[in-house]
C-alpha cells in the first residue's frame, strides 16, 4: 500500500500519538499508585480513571480542535534532535537560546532545508511537560488562601476557589502525564519518527498502537510492578524538571537501535520524491501479536519508566505547591474536555509553524 504526500518532504513530522489511548491510560493510572506522599496518593487513588482520561486529552480531544488551535500544540509531542545535529544529552534547556542559535540554520536531518520554525521543526516536548509542572506549583499562594467547603452546597460549587484550585491541579497533573509518556516513547525522540529514513516506514503506529493493543489484559499490573522496582535513575534525583526530562529522553533515544532491530518486517519501506510528491510505501510487517512478543519487554519497561517518573513529578509538584489539603474536595465535576492550554514558552518566531507557510 502506498501513500502520496503532495509537495512535502518525505520525512516531515506528522501528528503522532505516543502509546495510543491504552498506553497513555496505563501509564497514568499506574502512576496513581506510585505516588509517595500519602495525602496526594489517597486523593489520586480514587481517580485512576480520571487521570487516565486526562492523560489522553492532548491526543483524543485537543488534536480534534480547529487547525488554528491544534497546529501550535502538535509539535509539543516530540523532539527531533537530529534537526539540530545534536544528541539528546547535548540539547540546551533554554528554549529561547535554541530558537536564537538555530533559527534559519541548516536542517541537519533534511538535505538542503533550513530551520524555518524551531517549534515546528524541532519540537518542544520537555518544555510542554514542564509548563504543566509550573502551572501546578504556581498556584501555591492561591491554594493557601482557599478555604475548604463548609457544607454540601459549597462542596458542589464549581466557583468556590478551593474547588477550582483542586480541579486545576488534578487536570494539570493529568495533562503533564501525557507528555511524560511521550518522552518515554523512543520514536518521539527522533526526527525519523516513523522509520522511513531507515526502511522501517510505518513503525510508529505499529509499535505504539497496534502492538500495545495486542498486549494481554494484565498490562497495567505488569507496568505497575516493574515501575515500583525502579529505585535509582538520574531522572529520579531532585532537580529542575527540564534537566530530569532530558536525562529521561536520553534513555529513550538509546533504545532506538534496539527498537529498529526488533521490527518484524517482511519487506522494507520505500520513500522517494517524484515531481514534488513524496511517495511512501510502508514496510510490510508480521501481525501485531508477533510484534508484542518482540517488543514486550521494551514496551513494558518504557511504560514503567514513564509511570515511575510521572509519580515522582506529581510528588514534587504537590510539595512545591505547599502540600495543600485535598481531603475537602467532594465535587462531581469531571474533566471531559479541558480547554486547550496555549504554549507559554515560545517566542513569536519559534511559534510560527512551517506547516502553515
Amino acid at each position: 500500500m502506498c501513500c502520496l504526500l503532495l509537495f512535502g518532504n518525505v520525512f516531515s513530522p506528522t501528528i503522532a500519538q505516543a502509546w495510543g489511548g491504552r498506553g497513555h491510560h496505563v501509564i497514568c493510572s499506574s502512576a496513581v499508585h506510585l505516588v509517595q506522599n500519602e495525602n496526594l496518593r489517597r486523593f489520586l487513588q480514587g481517580r485512576p480513571h480520571t487521570m487516565g482520561h486526562l492523560c489522553n486529552i492532548p491526543d483524543i480531544y485537543w488534536k480534534s480542535l480547529p487547525p488554528s488551535v491544534s497546529r501550535s500544540g502538535d509539535p509539543a509531542h516530540f523532539l527531533d534532535p537530529e534537526v539540530l545535529g545534536l544528541k539528546v544529552k547535548n540539547i540546551p534547556l533554554d528554549y529561547a537560546k535554541i530558537e536564537k542559535d538555530f533559527l534559519g540554520r541548516d536542517n541537519r536531518f533534511k538535505p538542503a532545508a533550513k530551520i524555518f520554525s524551531v517549534a515546528d521543526d524541532f519540537g518542544s516536548l520537555w518544555w510542554r511537560a514542564d509548563q504543566f509542572f509550573r502551572l501546578i506549583t504556581g498556584r501555591k499562594d492561591a491554594f493557601a488562601a482557599a478555604k475548604t467547603p463548609q457544607n454540601r452546597k459549597e462542596e458542589q460549587d464549581d466557583k468556590l476557589p478551593y474547588n477550582q484550585e483542586v480541579y486545576a491541579m488534578m487536570v494539570n497533573m493529568g495533562l503533564m502525564g501525557h507528555f511524560v509518556g511521550d518522552a518515554a516513547q523512543p520514536l518521539h525522540n527522533t526526527a525519523d519518527y516513523d522509520g522511513y529514513a531507515s526502511g522501517h516506514g510505518g513503525l510508529h503506529s505499529y509499535f505504539e498502537e497496534a502492538v500495545v493493543s495486542a498486549a494481554p489484559a494484565n498490562l497495567e499490573s505488569r507496568v505497575y510492578e516493574e515501575a515500583r522496582r525502579i529505585r535509582k535513575a538520574p531522572w529520579l534525583k531532585p532537580g529542575p524538571p527540564l534537566e530530569r526530562l532530558r536525562a529521561f529522553s536520553a534513555e529513550s533515544e538509546a533504545e532506538l537501535p534496539q527498537l529498529l532491530g526488533k521490527d518484524p518486517i517482511k519487506r522494507k519501506s520505500e520513500a522517494r520524491v517524484e515531481k514534488g510528491m513524496a511517495i511512501k510505501t510502508p514496510a510490510e510487517r508480521h501481525d501485531p501479536s508477533i510484534g508484542w512478543k518482540r517488543y514486550e519487554r521494551m514496551i513494558t519497561g518504557d511504560m514503567a519508566r514513564a509511570s515511575r517518573f510521572l509519580a515522582a513529578l506529581w510528588d514534587d509538584a504537590y510539595a512545591a505547591a505547599g502540600k495543600p489539603d485535598l481531603s475537602g474536595y467532594r465535587s462531581y465535576r469531571y474533566p471531559f474536555t479541558p480547554d486547550f492550554v496555549p504554549l507559554d514558552y515560545l517566542t513569536p518566531a519559534s511559534g510560527e509553524t512551517s506547516k502553515a507557510q
